[in-house]
This record gives C-alpha cells, structure tokens and sequence, in this order.
C-alpha cells in the first residue's frame, strides 16, 4: 500500500511539473528541461498535448508498457533506456520526431508501434534490444504507390536487436544519413534498403542474420561500405565510394559491381571462402591499396581489366591459376602476387614491371607451397639493363648521330663538286689549246712538217702550231722563188730551208 501510495505521489508531481511547463493553446506543452515519463500516468499527462516541444525520455524499471496518447510531433528527443521490464511503446498518432530516436539496454522490448510516424529528422540509435521482433512505422500513411515505413535524415545505427526486417525504414522521399550501421542482428536475413542513392558517409552491414540477403539496388554513391557475413549483395548501381570498400567474411560465390569505377580508399576482398568470381569490370582506380587474399575458391581474376592507377599496395594471395590487370601501370605503392598454385606464370607481369611504363615501389610475384619457400612460378628473364642507356641520353646520341650523318655527307658533297669541277677545267683548258695533229703541251713537232733547225738558240721566239699539217696558213703567197728553193722531199737535214716557208709558217705560228 505504501508503494502504491508513493507512486500515486510521484506521478501526482510529474503532472504538476507538466502543467507548470506551460500549454499553448490547449496543445503545445513546452520544457526546456524535457519531460520524464516513468509511469502511464506521466504518459497520460500529455495526452492533450499534439506537439511536445522538449526531449521525451521514457525511464524506470517498473513499466511494461508505454503509451503517449495524443502526441502528434515531438520537437526534440525520443528516447528509452535502462527500462528492465518495459515490453511494448505506442503512440498511436506521433507523425514526426525533430531529433534523435534512441533505445538502449531494453531486454525486454518486443514491439514498436508508431502508425503514423512518417519522419525522424535526427538520427536512429538502438542498441541491445534482443527480443525486439516487431516494429511498425508509417504504415497507415504510406500511400499506396510508396512504401510504409520512416524517413531518416541522420545517422541509423541498429545493433544487437531481434528484428528480422527492416521494411520500417523508408528512403524514397528525400533521407538522406550520414552513417548507417546495421550490425549483429542474428534474426536479420534481409536487408532491404531500397531507395538509399547518396550521401552516406559509411555503410556497414556486418555480422547479422546467417547469409543475409543485402539489397541495394538504388545506390550510387556512398562513403566507405563494409559488408561482412552475408550470402548476396546487390549493388547494380553503385559507380563510386569516396573511402574503403570491404567484403570479408561472406558465404556469396560472387562479388559484382558492374558499374563501379573508382574507390576512394582501399579495396578488400578476403575470407570469403565461397567466392568463385570477383567482377568489378569498369574499375579504373583506387586512392588506397587493394587486397584479394584467402578466397578459397577464387582461382582467377579476370574482370579487373581497366584497373590502371593503384595509390596504396597491391596484394593477391590465393590458389590462382591465372590474374589479369593488362592496364595496369600506375602503382604508388608495391606489388606483390603469391599463388599456391604451383604452376602460376608470372612472366606477364614481370614484363610489364620490366616496362619504364609501369611504376611501384616494390615488386613480387611468386609460386609457393605452404610452408615453402622455394618459387615455383614460371618468370620472364628480363634483359640485362647495365648497358642501357636512359632515355634522354638516347635522344641526345640520336640527335648528335643525325647531325654527324648531315655533316659528313655534305663533307662528301664538297669533294665530289670540287673534284667535277676539276676535271671540267681541265676539259676546257685542254680544248683551248689542243688542236689535232699538236701534242698535248702544245708544242709543234717539227719532224712532221720536215724542216730541222741547223743550230740551237737561233734566237727564234717559241711557237706553237695552230694549223694542221700541211694547211697553207690564211693570207699566205708563196715567192717566185719557192720552187728554185724547195728542198728535197724527205731530206730533213738540209741547213738550207726555203724561205719563204719558213717566214710564212712564222706569221701565223706564235707563242
């Protein structure tokens, strides 16, 4: 009796508090400090209030059930915690909450009943809500071409409760949160998030349901994602993430992202035991690292084909029997392949590290056994370097040979016109001054004409012969006496010569 009577008391003073808080207009209760609800009453209290102004924190071990009657928006907080025993909370007519939603460390709490509640500008944050199974939002506004369900704006965190479904949640308006974690929900199997397109800040879908079923079919854009334990993902829309992106853990046989193209951070795929195919064909690059290890099942990489520009390291581990990344050239980082297929052939990938094109701070690729450390993989022998030469020496040997090559065969060019012009002058001087019959220097030979000088040094000028033998030379008229002077045919040893031959072959012969 004396408990009852002291609850009586309690709940007598909440309403005082309430009504002192101050209404407008018969409907706006409003309190800076907020409103605590440890009791039904204390809910009833409110009853005439459709628009709380003030946080609303629901509180006490000895509630089961909460009811907030009356309520239609709450310019504030909603939030339950540390309620041993409370089992159910309705409010029959809450349309929107400004603020945050929180729930915590309610063992009990099975149902969440809120048909008409359309929008949580604030964020979602329940944790450690294990028999909580049933939760209805907005189902009795939800026209029928859209889904039932709640808008959020902020951040949504779901962790460690019972629900199986999260069909409460509704992102075809305009929802937008920073964060979203769904984790270590066992009972969730399906994780439909239809609607969510941009914005989020990091998408973590980790640990829940055994092969859960991870549908994303509208999001393009997202910051870091993180899937972890689930049997499928869909994400046929998704072209970026602005961090890490990590698959780890997971019982799907594929991993596709078709139309994914750059990674903001790091790419990891590992521990998926079951994983037969990776396919993320249209990746061009990724400002992290990329890890492919200890996917049992993969044995080829084959859909990475426009992978180019790696910032991080790169690093596949695996029973591969064959890896493709024929655009790949730029690498921050290292590179480093370790198959434990023993028949592994790195030589396409050492010829391209041997390429100026391809750069990275570290390469390796190798074949190993476990436990082994001897490299059974087939390599390229590279061609030995200590000789080549860099590629601006090169061109300044190309361009020094090229002017060489000018300079010589215009050397040889000099030469042969010299050497032509040489013998044409020669042609000429030799056509000036050679005539038949004359030898070579000019000199006339005067055994031909038959005529001896009788002594040396006669004092007669040199003379070359212009005229054949035998020619009468121009404007020549022979003497009355030539014939009485002619000397004998043949006799070339007469002193005495006709005259007047010999003074007419002197007009017309000269030096």
């Amino acid at each position: 009796m004396e408990s009852r009577w002291r609850r009586r008391c309690v709940d007598s003073a909440v309403l005082a508090i309430i009504l002192l808080a101050g209404l407008s207009n018969g409907d706006n209760c409003t309190s800076p400090s907020g409103f605590t609800i440890e009791s039904q009453a204390a809910a009833d209290a409110l009853n005439n209030c459709s628009t709380i102004t003030g946080d609303v924190n629901i509180q006490g071990n000895d509630l089961t059930q909460i009811t907030l009657n009356g309520i239609e928006k709450i310019h504030g907080n909603l939030a339950a915690s540390s309620c041993d025993g409370l089992q159910t909370i309705s409010a029959p007519a809450l349309s929107k909450i400004s603020s945050n939603f929180t729930l915590s460390s309610l063992p009990l709490l099975a149902s969440l009943n809120f048909p008409f509640l359309d929008n949580v500008n604030g964020g979602i944050y329940w944790d450690t809500l294990s028999e909580l199974t049933d939760v209805s939002f907005g189902n009795l506004t939800a026209p029928s071409h859209e889904l039932p369900g709640t808008n959020v704006d902020g951040d949504i965190s779901i962790s460690n409760t019972g629900i199986s479904s999260l069909a409460f949640l509704n992102f075809t308006h305009y929802s937008n949160p920073a964060t979203i974690s769904i984790k270590g929900n066992q009972r969730l199997s399906n994780v439909n998030l239809t609607g969510l397109s941009w914005g989020s800040n990091s998408l973590a879908i980790v640990n829940n349901g055994l092969s859960a079923q991870i549908f994303l079919p509208d999001l393009r854009s997202v910051g870091a994602i993180t899937i972890g334990n689930a049997g499928h993902i869909y994400i046929p829309s998704l072209s970026e993430t602005l961090a890490s992106m990590e698959m780890s853990n997971n019982t799907f046989n594929v991993f596709s992202a078709p139309n994914l193209t750059n990674i903001g951070g790091s790419l990891i795929v590992r521990n998926n035991d079951l994983l037969d195919d990776l396919s993320i064909p249209l990746l061009t690059s990724a400002k992290g690292g990329i890890t492919v290890a200890n996917n049992a099942a993969l044995h080829m990489i084959n859909d990475l084909g426009q992978l180019w520009f790696c910032q991080g390291n790169i690093t596949l581990s695996g029973y591969f029997s064959n890896v493709t990344l024929p655009s790949l050239r730029n690498i921050i980082g290292g590179f480093h392949l370790n198959s434990s297929n023993p028949d592994f052939d790195c030589t396409t990938f050492d010829k391209l590290s041997d390429r100026s094109s391809w750069s990275s701070s570290f390469y390796s690729c190798g074949a190993y056994l476990p436990g082994s450390t001897k490299d059974l993989a087939k390599h390229y022998q590279a061609p030995d370097r200590d000789l080549e030469l860099s590629k601006p020496v090169r061109a300044i040997i190309i361009i020094l040979s090229v002017i060489a090559g000018l300079f010589l065969c215009a050397l040889l060019m000099r030469l042969y016109v010299k050497k032509t012009r040489g013998r044409r002058g020669s042609l000429t001087r030799s056509g000036s001054r050679t005539v038949a019959g004359i030898g070579a220097e000019g000199d006339m030979d005067l055994e031909e004409l038959g005529v001896t000088r009788s002594v040396e040094g006669d004092g007669l000028p040199k003379y070359r012969r212009v005229g054949r033998p035998g020619e009468v030379p121009p404007g020549y008229t022979p003497s009355k006496n030539v014939g009485a002077n002619q000397v004998e045919t043949g006799n070339v040893n007469t002193e005495t010569l006709n005259t007047a031959r010999v003074e007419a072959r002197r007009r017309w012969i000269f030096w």
